[in-house]
């Protein structure tokens, strides 16, 4: 231990005595791990930022389809479905709804705007996890009675009205050139999302949230051609509510065994696009490590001048008695030493950029210790590969050639 400890004195005069050349040295290494860092970290929180906004825009929805009409007997689900499955599920599924979406134009005190109308059951709740923060949800009863009322978000009520405070107002709704007033009854809160989420998302969403017999009763629509059928659940026990949806859907319909609808179920969407989040960062950091290799051949060229340069200091020291081992170690530590800070900088450096990301991002930054850890030792291993070519013609010098080295 001691005489690791003189080794590395030794190397940290040597590196002092030649500032420049050993930050020009370094440099590679820095940019190398600055890189990685950077990535991961900022990488890894934009993983978890997205997955959070599209787990809370999405999670517990449940699309169910017909897959194969033909072994089905049916192309389209029906308002029945929708009822057979709210008497007969248990509380695994909160419910069932039409999936309509329409676009249509609303007026108000502030003009005519596009709006997205999105109809269905009073179950459409659980669709968002952001919670009505004014009024309340419309229930059962206005679904039941086609009472023409309408849930908005924060975005929407401010477009249309300049304030949050709408409840009680109403949106003169016009599709397919039928218009009628919707009296809205409950404020949404907005999604807080990240600029990546939100450009996924949208980050203006301008939408009313309407019974479906609303839709039916004035605007024509059909709620025996529905071609999703949403199922709302608790998202811990998704699987279970899908195979419970689906025994009760191929019961009502005598399709048992069939195989004949299909689903959509985020949770498996989101498992698949994590992954590929993962391969893609992992990808991009190992483009990045490149550099690290580059600044490891650095390391070695420059190791090589200095053993040129101090070939009559090596000579010296050999003729003193000093082993071929000890230069051999001395100039294992100077290049282990260079690439240990290198990459003590590079990390700072890397946390530093990916911080910054992150907050233009809106997302938290994700940094495993152990990463840093593990980025450490190959910034130090990367210096000890490349330094062993120079440090071992260091340790093999002729003494005797040495000393009449100019």
């Amino acid at each position: 231990m001691a005489k690791l400890l003189e080794y590395i004195k030794i190397a940290w005069f040597n590196l002092k005595s030649n500032r420049k050349r050993t930050m020009l040295t370094m440099l590679g290494i820095i940019i190398g791990i600055s890189a990685v860092i950077m990535i991961m970290a900022a990488g890894g929180g934009a993983k978890e930022s997205i997955n959070e906004d599209l787990d809370a825009a999405f999670s517990g929805q449940i699309y169910f389809f017909v897959k194969d009409p033909e072994k089905a007997g049916f192309t389209t689900f029906s308002e029945e479905d929708v009822n057979y499955i709210m008497e007969h599920s248990n509380d695994i599924v909160l419910g069932a709804s039409q999936d309509l979406s329409y676009n249509g134009k609303a007026k108000s005190v502030r003009g005519v705007n596009d709006i997205n109308v999105k109809f269905g059951t009073a179950v459409q709740k659980y669709c968002s996890t952001q919670p009505i923060i004014k009024g309340s949800y419309y229930t059962d009863s206005d679904y039941e009675s086609a009472n023409a009322v309408g849930v908005v978000n924060e975005a929407t009520a401010r477009k249309f009205f300049g304030t949050t405070d709408v409840i009680g107002k109403t949106l003169e709704l016009t599709m397919d050139n039928n218009s009628y007033d919707i009296r809205i009854v409950g404020v949404r809160e907005d999604a807080d999302n990240s600029v990546i989420s939100g450009a996924l998302l949208g980050t203006e969403n301008i939408q009313i949230e309407v019974p479906t017999t609303v839709g039916e009763r004035k605007y024509g629509l059909s709620l025996n051609d529905i071609n999703y059928l949403l199922i709302m659940a608790d998202k811990e026990h998704t699987y279970e509510a899908v195979e419970q949806a689906r025994h009760l859907l191929e019961k009502k319909h005598n399709i048992i065994g069939k195989d004949a609808l299909g689903l959509e179920n985020w949770t498996d969407y989101a498992q698949t696009y994590d992954s590929i989040f993962s391969m893609v960062t992992l990808l991009v950091a190992v483009v990045a490590a490149i550099a690290l290799v580059v600044g490891g051949i650095g390391v070695m060229n420059i190791m090589l001048v200095s053993v040129t340069e101090r070939t009559r200091e090596i000579g010296i020291r050999k003729s003193l008695g000093a082993r071929t081992k000890t230069i051999l170690l001395q100039f294992l530590a100077e290049a282990g030493l260079i690439t240990m800070i290198g990459g003590i900088i590079g990390i700072v450096i890397g946390l530093v950029l990916a911080k910054l990301i992150c907050l233009i991002l809106g997302a938290p930054v994700v940094v495993s210790p152990v990463f840093v850890l593990g980025a450490t030792a190959f910034s130090c291993g990367i210096g000890l590969f490349f330094g062993i070519y120079p440090a071992k013609k260091a340790a093999h010098l002729n003494p005797i050639e040495a000393l009449r080295h100019e």
